[in-house]
């Protein structure tokens, strides 16, 4: 791109975002567009200031989450760069503020690239609730790929190491747990004894969620029913789950089964015990007729 009035392409690309952080949003279409072939220089201006100014406080719906378009300008400017833009959300998600890190992995949503799996495996654990909330969102759309596995391999490294800090070892439990990874059943049987107090309540936790039973805090007890069920997938214990005697564990398993397998649609908290018992019977036909495919 030839230089603008004698100035370098890093000039250029100053002025351009100097420019469109004053912009509205109807605006910036024209200057993001320039900045596009100023490359590096254009992403190191925008992550200097990113992701102000702030058009309004971001809002999330549902499982839905804001377009970087509706953040802000610098936020659009970034997602404007596609594949280009990764190792900045990283280098973005790394930092002490709150607010870059969580909006930077609000632009992770506009993205495909399994190079933002360990990014947001570690924006996973991070201190921000909101943060945390959006990144095992987005990490949940990777779960066919090999860097996956190898992130919560490492969770569950995070999880079991004593050495670690409490609060991180315990948010490492919540995020295998949010992804739903049965894979850290056992793990979670372990760490029932750990001497952390807090990260065994997690653990029991975790395995309500992931198992639909509740055998309390008793490594023990755990130990016989998983070496009973190692066979089994998942869904099975969710299945076994619809007929527990208590009608919380009933109803996390039908919500939990409806999650994975959309295949009936979860009770309510008003449902009677028939009623998961019928559900329960009819899971176990699917199961046995294409459950396994």
């Amino acid at each position: 791109m030839p230089n603008v009035r004698g100035q370098t392409p890093a000039e250029q690309a100053q002025s351009l975002v100097a420019e469109l952080r004053t912009l509205e949003p109807a605006q910036i279409g024209p200057i993001i567009r320039r900045l596009l072939p100023l490359g590096n220089f254009a992403l190191e201006e925008i992550a200097k200031c990113f992701p102000e100014p702030l058009w309004h406080a971001p809002l999330i719906v549902g499982s839905e989450l804001p377009r970087p378009d509706e953040i802000s300008a610098t936020a659009a400017a970034l997602a404007a760069f596609a594949h280009e833009a990764v190792p900045y959300l990283d280098r973005l998600m790394r930092l002490p503020r709150q607010t870059v890190r969580y909006h930077a992995a609000l632009v992770c949503a506009a993205y495909s690239h399994t190079g933002l799996i360990e990014p947001l495996a570690r924006a996973a654990l991070d201190e921000d609730l909101d943060c945390r909330r959006v990144a095992r969102h987005l990490l949940n759309e990777y779960r066919h790929e090999p860097a996956y596995q190898t992130a919560l391999g490492k969770l569950r490294r995070q999880a079991s190491d004593a050495s670690q800090p409490s609060p991180l070892r315990r948010r490492a439990i919540s995020a295998l747990t949010q992804l739903r990874d049965d894979a850290s059943t056992a793990l979670f049987v372990e760490l029932l004894a750990d001497l952390d107090r807090g990260v065994a309540t997690a653990s029991r936790v975790g395995l309500r969620v992931l198992t639909a039973h509740e055998l309390g805090s008793s490594k023990e007890s755990w130990l016989r029913w998983l070496s009973e069920r190692r066979e089994q997938a998942r869904t099975e214990w969710l299945i076994e789950g619809l007929g527990d005697g208590r009608a919380n564990i009933r109803l996390l398993a039908s919500r939990e089964l409806w999650a994975l397998t959309r295949f009936l649609e979860p009770l309510s908290e008003t449902d009677e015990r028939a009623a998961f018992l019928n559900v329960q019977q009819r899971y176990r036909r699917w199961w046995a007729e294409r459950g396994r495919d």
